[in-house]
């Protein structure tokens, strides 16, 4: 470790914090993809991990992170019953993964499509999510 001395360009007393990447529709990449556990509802759902890339950015988005933006898209159940099982269809066909009656997760990452963003307030705070994904 080398020192022990953080320096910022500003006192952290003035840092408000940054725009959110501006609502619409962007091409995304699956970077992982992970199975959890609800801590309200007890369901298992997966965690799917997006990124957009910087180059997909608006021209007057100027705050965003230079390495892309990651998202956490939390909306699919794995439950072996028809809605959960209609919902996964629907994401796999929109990420382009084939369908079968088997699912590796580990095939879902590096699978592009396109993903709504929407703003939500979250603890005083303005966050992007992913409302939708959607065939590139």
């Amino acid at each position: 470790m080398s020192g022990s001395i953080l320096n910022y360009a500003i006192d952290l007393n003035d840092q408000q914090a940054p725009p959110p990447i501006p609502t619409g529709i962007y091409p995304a990449e699956v970077m992982g993809v992970s199975k959890r556990v609800s801590n309200t509802s007890g369901h298992e759902y997966l965690n799917v991990q997006f990124r957009i890339a910087p180059e997909s950015y608006p021209a007057d988005y100027t705050e965003g992170d230079p390495e892309g933006t990651t998202l956490f898209y939390n909306r699919l159940r794995t439950a072996d019953a028809p809605q959960p099982r209609f919902q996964m269809k629907r994401f796999l066909q929109a990420v382009g993964a084939p369908l079968s009656n088997r699912l590796d997760l580990m095939d879902l990452v590096n699978l592009t499509c396109n993903v709504e963003i929407t703003h939500q307030e979250y603890e005083g705070e303005l966050r992007a999510q992913i409302s939708r994904v959607m065939p590139s």
